[in-house]
């Protein structure tokens, strides 16, 4: 209960404080209102008092797992925008201040996109995984034949195909690892939706395992690259904010002491 009490106090301090998150939202005009109320929207279907996905009870926190769907429909559009906001800002930062090394930064944004599609390419392709199964456990149970489960069931998978087409849309991730990866994703859509056909020799259950290997695989490489390089960005931003303080500190505090010079 303390992490979700955390996570929920934070969200909205994010958005009402001096945060970067609300300079950029205020900095954007009418995109800028746009995302926050997506983001508060967002917050009140997940963290609202009426809401069904989290319930804070006596018991503990009850999370309902069969809404999945209805955070990635929130999630997804949240990161993008945010995702085309900053590469805005560096754009307008490259421009207007044509002497100033931004490469580091844009390199740390880069990890972060390539750490964040990687995660959605997981998060979604295990979803999938799992519609995949209970769409053919309910063709099972109705013998083969269509039914309303496995109709609403098939609705779902398509959701989450188109988030996972979302995903890849907007990437600007073209490194060799990378796309392979996110092409053994859309094998594996491709194979459950007929569109191709299996290896010779290779079940449904080989290529899942084969995708989930290959997905989880780059999970350990892009934490730690983007960690190695966001962490000193980080640091380096601290000790800069940390000067421009004392340097407004020390223009504040020699103020009296003039003022008393030309009294005296």
């Amino acid at each position: 209960m303390d992490a979700y009490n955390e996570k929920k106090r934070s969200i909205l301090i994010e958005l009402d404080q001096n945060t970067p998150l609300k300079s950029i939202i205020t900095n954007s005009g009418e995109n800028g209102a746009k995302l926050e109320k997506m983001i508060r929207d967002f917050y009140e279907e997940v963290y609202g008092e009426g809401s069904t996905i989290l319930k804070a009870a006596e018991d503990g926190l009850r999370v309902d797992h069969a809404q999945h769907l209805a955070i990635f429909k929130g999630v997804l559009p949240i990161h993008e925008n945010i995702e085309g906001m900053v590469r805005g800002i560096i754009a307008d930062a490259k421009k207007n201040n044509p002497n100033v090394d931004l490469s580091q930064v844009e390199n740390v944004d880069l990890l972060e996109e390539r750490m964040y599609r990687t995660v959605a390419y997981l998060t979604l392709s295990n979803q999938l995984i799992k519609l995949f199964s209970d769409y053919n456990q309910a063709r099972r149970e109705a013998k083969g034949e269509e039914s309303a489960a496995s109709k609403f069931i098939g609705n779902d998978i398509n959701e989450v195909i188109g988030d996972l087409n979302m995903v890849r849309a907007n990437s600007r991730i073209t490194d060799t690892r990378f796309m392979g990866v996110q092409d053994k994703v859309f094998e594996l859509v491709e194979f459950m939706t007929g569109r191709r056909d299996l290896p010779t020799g290779k079940g449904f259950g080989d290529v899942i395992r084969e995708t989930q290997d290959s997905v989880g695989g780059l999970i350990r490489e892009v934490e730690p690259a983007f960690r190695d390089a966001y962490v000193p960005l980080l640091n380096e931003l601290i000790e800069q904010a940390k000067a421009n303080n004392n340097k407004i500190g020390g223009g504040q505090e020699a103020a009296p002491a003039a003022n008393e010079n030309k009294a005296a």
